[in-house]
């Protein structure tokens, strides 16, 4: 009888740590210590399948952004190469003819740099149009931001543009098409990275 009586105080015992461990695990898994662990492990698994879908995304020629330029940019926007002491910039303005994009880029810069209008220096003068027709870029407003080609591939863009122009299109253009070639350079180094 003293056999079958520590048989069942055994059984208790094991039935009671049974439970104080189930009990300690539904403890655990209620905790924000349990909620921050999960959080963070989500997160870093969306993250790497967000970097995953961007690189099958990626692959082959540059999707179409979100921002579209407006109206007056399309019929009015042209861009002009201004040298000035071994220096040149991009500019962009607004104008109804590319003799009236001439003058006007020529004494805004000539402001801008206290020169005579004179001795302004603008080249590559090209509409919204022109540039359109010339780039090779999928979204076509992305084409007025391309300097340089190596075959049917974009290699260089315009950096550190004068806008003459208050058009918030044209600034959200350009600062989408930048923050998306951070994000490319961004990927580039994680894919080196991985091996």
């Amino acid at each position: 009888m003293a056999y079958t009586d520590l048989a069942v105080l055994g059984g208790v015992g094991v039935l009671a740590l049974a439970c104080l461990a189930v009990c300690g695990v539904y403890v655990y898994w209620g905790s924000d210590r349990y909620r921050r662990r999960q959080q963070k492990h989500a997160a870093q698994k969306s993250v790497a399948q967000v970097v995953a879908l961007d690189n099958k995304n990626l692959t082959g020629a540059r999707a179409t952004m979100g921002t579209e330029l407006s109206h007056l940019c399309k019929t009015s926007l042209y861009r002009a190469v201004f040298s000035h002491d071994h220096d040149e910039s991009v500019v962009f303005l607004s104008a109804d003819s590319r003799d009236d994009a001439r003058a006007r880029a020529a004494a805004a810069l000539a402001a801008i740099h206290r020169l005579p209008v004179q001795e302004v220096t603008l080249s590559n003068l090209a509409s919204f149009r022109e540039l359109v027709d010339i780039g090779v870029s999928d979204d076509e407003d992305v084409r007025i931001f391309e300097l340089a080609w190596k075959g049917p591939q974009v290699s260089a863009w315009v950096e550190h543009p004068l806008f003459l122009i208050n058009d918030p299109s044209l600034l959200g253009k350009w600062a989408e098409l930048y923050a998306d070639l951070a994000r490319e350079v961004a990927l580039a180094a994680i894919d080196r990275a991985r091996g």
